[in-house]
């Protein structure tokens, strides 16, 4: 009898309406939109980014041969399944999956922005959003919810809002708005994490574009990415897999000696870094070597 597989780093795609709808009503008009680009077809625009014009043929290019992927297209032209739940269940069950772990495509590089108030915002709406779209199937669609940050006062609260929601994860942002990961300031936030049985993430391309030194290894800049990123979990039983992903403190912070989380019959190796509120490794080794490929 198969074993139940779960994708460990699948992606939604940001419908046009993700920030705007979802955002307070006086950021509405500055919020993440799709704009009509005569050259080039549909961008998703993230105004006060440098980098922010993001081509609609690279975000949703899911399932594409890399000689067929374009920068150009339009949303129409979308895998529905990135924003449509319904489509979304009828596209795991083609591929033999049991369930997703969710991570924003937009969101990435939004975690790139200089203004943390407004980065909040719009990951605030994100988060809503993603609540939504996983709550029509929560067995099958497991949200990762996003936080900037700003403070571990605020990181904490963010914990509990994205717990709130339903959502079944956290991806923090490469670097939070104070100090550093290694600082023990943020102990209490790895300890909420633990506590709301919460998973945190990391992943890549959210680095600011001028930081230095770049964290993560030097693939996750490289140009064939996109087939790099895709890995699963093969979890000995739908329990096993939902306990990991829910946020086991045993799973999430004390993998077993072969690397593997335990309850499951296999963990492969992936560039989104989903190490687990392993607090204590960040202890004595600086965090711009910790985004590096988890194992």
């Amino acid at each position: 009898m198969a074993q139940p597989m779960i994708s460990a780093d699948s992606h939604i795609t940001e419908h046009p309406d993700t920030y705007r709808k979802h955002i307070e009503p006086a950021l509405r008009e500055q919020a993440p939109h799709v704009a009509h680009d005569d050259a080039g077809g549909d961008v998703y625009v993230i105004p006060g980014l440098t980098q922010g014009a993001l081509p609609m043929g690279l975000i949703a290019a899911a399932g594409k041969r890399p000689e067929d992927i374009r920068p150009s297209g339009r949303f129409e032209e979308w895998h529905r399944g990135g924003w449509d739940p319904e489509a979304r269940l009828a596209d795991q069950d083609r591929d033999g999956v049991r369930a997703e772990v969710l991570y924003p495509t937009v969101g990435l590089v939004l975690c790139r922005h200089p203004d943390l108030d407004y980065k909040q915002a719009c990951m605030d709406a994100y988060n809503r959003w993603l609540a939504e779209y996983c709550s029509a199937h929560p067995d099958r669609l497991l949200g990762v919810g996003q936080t900037a940050v700003r403070t571990p006062a605020d990181g904490i609260a963010d914990l509990r809002g994205i717990k709130a929601l339903g959502l079944r994860g956290v991806l923090l942002p490469s670097r939070p708005g104070q100090a550093d990961w290694d600082s023990p300031i943020y102990d209490e936030l790895f300890e909420a994490a633990i506590e709301l049985r919460l998973p945190v993430s990391f992943h890549i391309l959210t680095d600011p574009q001028d930081a230095f030194p770049k964290r993560g290894p030097i693939m996750n800049f490289a140009v064939g990415i996109s087939a790099a990123t895709r890995t699963c979990w093969r979890c000995s039983s739908t329990a096993a897999s939902s306990s990991a992903i829910r946020g086991s403190a045993s799973c999430a912070s004390r993998p077993t000696p072969a690397g593997r989380p335990t309850g499951c019959t296999a963990w492969t190796t992936t560039t989104s870094a989903t190490a687990t509120c392993a607090r204590s490794s960040w202890r004595g080794s600086r965090a711009s070597t910790s985004a590096s490929t988890s194992t």
